[in-house]
């Protein structure tokens, strides 16, 4: 059996700009000849995880100001405590884990984030209270948060300290080029309407963008196991399934409520691998001729390359293949894989994971 197995995700995005660079354009990259929709794995990761700790109880907070949490915390054990000194030892447990950096004379430091799980902040403020904190509330290269272990996370000055990703994440990106639309809009005045005035308070610009978006993630359960202390909890699966569901519905949340453009995956394709990888659209695709759109056509390749990868190395490819999704002509591709609903390919993702 493989340690790898990645997902492959397929979804029509509508109008939106879920992604954007400094100056509001949703992301995109030169690919093929054509301007392509990006959206990076950054914030796929973060929406990922928002998705997962919104609907479990596997909680943790990534912060420049743990200082503040931890001690709130501590106060809250030991309320006698004198909150100077309470501070004084956060400031100095968090310090274990960053570098101080360099700042110029009579400017402020700026705030050193670090990703902690609530079970560590517990730890930490507990230790802080009882005056007993030595610096071990992390254990070397686990974490109890099935985030984290997911995503990774480092410690500047406490590198041993870190977590490897069991999860590799990729940007997500149109398999066609794309179109930059720009929304010319206002906000309109109730006050100046009630006296029949015209114009506005704002006038501005938005740009949107829309697309079949390629993604994959690849889960490593050896490292998953070596990451996560939960793995043989009561809650493993079941936080395992959230975690999964994650990935399928889990994207960025730019401009979310002024275009609502989840949707469900058009495709969602699981299989085990003995070397991690993915397919590729190099080529971008053009538009179904018969019934116009992106879809049909990066299905049609999508499938082309799934056939060819098992021409050239059978044998990277093992038992766990699961098709699920909403394109209607599912079952017509993908020869081989098993083909299911969403919550059977999350049970047999989690039993893939589970079998050591």
């Amino acid at each position: 059996m493989s340690r790898h197995l990645t997902i492959h995700i397929v979804a029509s995005v509508p109008y939106s700009n879920l992604n954007r660079d400094d100056a509001g354009t949703p992301k995109n990259v030169r690919r093929g000849g054509v301007t392509c929709a990006l959206l990076s794995s950054q914030s796929i990761k973060k929406g990922i995880r928002t998705k997962y700790e919104t609907t479990s109880a596997d909680k943790s907070v990534r912060s420049g100001q743990l200082v503040d949490v931890i001690c709130s915390r501590a106060a809250e054990i030991a309320p006698e405590a004198d909150e100077k000194a309470l501070t004084k030892e956060a400031k100095k447990l968090i310090g274990t884990l960053t570098k101080t950096a360099e700042v110029a004379e009579g400017t402020q430091e700026s705030d050193r984030s670090i990703w902690l799980s609530d079970e560590e902040i517990e730890v930490a403020a507990a230790q802080i209270a009882a005056n007993a904190s030595d610096g071990t509330f992390i254990e070397n290269g686990q974490t109890g948060s099935l985030a984290i272990a997911a995503f990774g996370r480092m410690f500047a000055a406490a590198p041993q300290k870190g977590t490897e990703a069991a999860l590799s994440v990729s940007p997500a990106v149109t398999t066609h080029g794309v179109q930059i639309a720009t929304d010319y809009f206002s906000t309109a005045d109730d006050i100046r309407e009630q006296n029949r005035d015209t114009g506005a308070t704002f006038l501005g610009v938005a740009q949107y963008t829309t697309g079949v978006f390629y993604r994959t993630v690849t889960i490593d359960k050896q490292q998953l196991k070596d990451s996560w202390t939960g793995f043989s909890s009561d809650e493993s699966e079941k936080n395992l399934r959230a975690l999964i569901d994650a990935i399928i519905y889990g994207l960025p949340r730019g401009k979310q409520h002024s275009t609502a453009p989840f949707v469900q995956p058009a495709l969602v394709f699981a299989e085990e691998q003995q070397y991690r990888c993915a397919y590729d659209f190099e080529t971008p695709v053009k538009p179904d001729k018969a019934e116009g759109g992106y879809l049909i056509p990066t299905m049609t390749e999508l499938d082309r390359q799934y056939t060819a990868a098992r021409s050239f190395d059978p044998d990277n490819f093992g038992a766990t293949q699961v098709v699920t999704g909403t394109y209607p002509e599912l079952g017509t591709l993908f020869e081989g894989t098993n083909h299911t609903t969403k919550n059977e390919l999350i049970d047999q993702v989690v039993a893939w994971i589970m079998d050591q």
